[in-house]
């Protein structure tokens, strides 16, 4: 996988890409990628993104939190193929208190065709599940890791 910055999204948060090749595993008998691992990629794209603002999710998990989905949304455009190399790019669409919402495209690397657009929604939950805010720390963190990747 090759990871890198993308520029800013719509709603001026900095956008990472990353660029994931598909595997056969990933198709279905039809040939195409499965629609389930848009999913898996959109994960992924976000751990990354995570990654290069500098607040890995591993550290964010390991001081008690994790970010819970509780919503995705995605269209579906044109198919992945096996061999294909497809970008996925992360945006953040919303940062609040208790909640984080990222926005994603996903297009093919060697044709520039959109593949899917989508979204993910979550809120910060405590070890135990219950909702949480998100740690002041985390969010400086956050917030400075994305004027960082901005510039």
């Amino acid at each position: 996988m090759v990871a890198k910055t993308n520029g800013s999204g719509e709603q001026g948060f900095p956008s990472f890409s990353l660029e994931i090749p598909v595997r056969f595993a990933e198709t279905d008998a039809m040939g195409v990628v499965h629609h389930s691992n848009y999913i898996i990629w959109f994960e992924a794209a976000r751990v990354a993104w995570m990654d290069a603002v500098g607040m890995p999710y591993r550290e964010f998990a390991a001081g008690g939190h994790h970010f819970s989905v509780v919503g995705v949304r995605g269209e579906y455009r044109s198919p992945a193929r096996f061999g294909d190399i497809v970008r996925v790019t992360a945006t953040v669409r919303h940062l609040r208190s208790r909640q984080v919402s990222f926005e994603y495209v996903v297009t093919n690397v060697a044709t520039g065709q959109l593949l899917m657009t989508g979204a993910t929604d979550h809120i910060c939950v405590d070890l135990e599940g219950r909702m949480a805010r998100i740690p002041d720390a985390v969010m400086a963190r956050l917030q400075a890791g994305m004027e960082r990747l901005a510039e």
